[in-house]
């Protein structure tokens, strides 16, 4: 397995580093238990998303539906819960099952989205952002625009309890991370991934198939944008067609960051780990200092706009 501190992860580390010696001298209740806890059960659901929003940079696309997807999703979850688990009641199975749905609703998007881009040779960023608005008018038309809630406490313990002192969700995103490490790494089709994202022509000659992989590589991050809604609806004991609604920018930025390529080819889980611990210090700290959300959002522009300077300078 490839190394997890390379030198473009080591300045993320220096960075955070940075980042946390700052926030301490401004505000010393940033070094706390507390806040530390809070960046840790806030890291799995950016994480996983930025994760999903990874895999189609890496052939040179991007997904905008995958905050909608999410809350379709978790709609559709919710609404299998509450038909088939009377309050107070705990149902394993049943909460499985809404699970499984959960996941399976986000990676039928996936599907879908590698099926369009694929067969009709249309930019990822047209077909998803159609989808994104597809999906989000089919969450209001469902939800009449409100919220569902309501779940047994053995969901709810998914996006709020720990294990052993670690918070749940955190040790999900954990084993989710390792998994796509091996598939990255270790595997055949994260090796076509990248040499697709690298080179189509040179892919296409190879003999590689383009339209299964495509497939694919949507259907796997539609895979983890639906563990991140299992995780988010938990966490917020509710569902509904606008929640979430400012992962989306913050993912891309996170995967710039992270050394994802924004052409294709080029990028690495471990350097997503890195750029989201990164990313959340940051935010936290921010929030800790009480710095007016207008600015931190152009903030964070600021940042994407460097960020993808100084990767396609490198490029070049």
């Amino acid at each position: 397995m490839k190394k997890i501190i390379n030198n473009e992860n080591r300045m993320l580390v220096i960075l955070t580093a940075l980042c946390i010696v700052f926030f301490t001298i401004m505000k010393p209740a940033f070094l706390s238990v507390n806040s530390f806890s809070s960046i840790a059960r806030q890291i799995p659901e950016i994480g996983l998303f930025t994760l999903a929003m990874m895999l189609p940079m890496l052939v040179g696309g991007i997904d905008l539906s995958i905050i909608a997807s999410a809350n379709l999703a978790s709609i559709f979850m919710s609404m299998f819960m509450s038909a088939n688990i009377e309050k107070g009641e705990e149902n394993i199975p049943v909460m499985l099952a809404a699970i499984i749905i959960c996941i399976g609703t986000c990676t039928f998007v996936g599907f879908l989205n590698g099926v369009i881009v694929a067969r009709f040779k249309i930019p990822a960023m047209l077909v998803t952002l159609g989808m994104q608005m597809v999906l989000t008018g089919i969450s209001l038309g469902i939800t009449k625009g409100g919220t569902l809630s309501g779940y047994p406490d053995s969901f709810r313990f998914i996006g709020n309890g720990s294990i052993l002192g670690i918070p749940a969700q955190f040790v999900l995103f954990i084993l989710a991370a390792i998994v796509l490490i091996v598939i990255m790494q270790m595997t055949s089709f994260g090796t076509r991934l990248q040499m697709y994202g690298s080179n189509h022509v040179a892919t296409e000659y190879s003999g590689i198939n383009e339209t299964a992989l495509l497939i694919k590589t949507h259907m796997l991050s539609g895979v983890y944008v639906g563990i991140a809604a299992v995780i988010m609806s938990s966490r917020l004991n509710s569902a509904s067609a606008g929640a979430a609604a400012n992962y989306l920018m913050r993912t891309i930025l996170i995967a710039v960051l992270g050394g994802i390529d924004p052409n294709g080819g080029k990028g690495r889980v471990s350097g997503i780990l890195w750029a989201v611990i990164l990313f959340q210090c940051m935010a936290t700290g921010l929030n800790i200092l009480k710095v007016n959300s207008y600015i931190v959002i152009a903030l964070y522009g600021i940042i994407l706009l460097l960020a993808v300077i100084v990767r396609t300078s490198k490029n070049h």
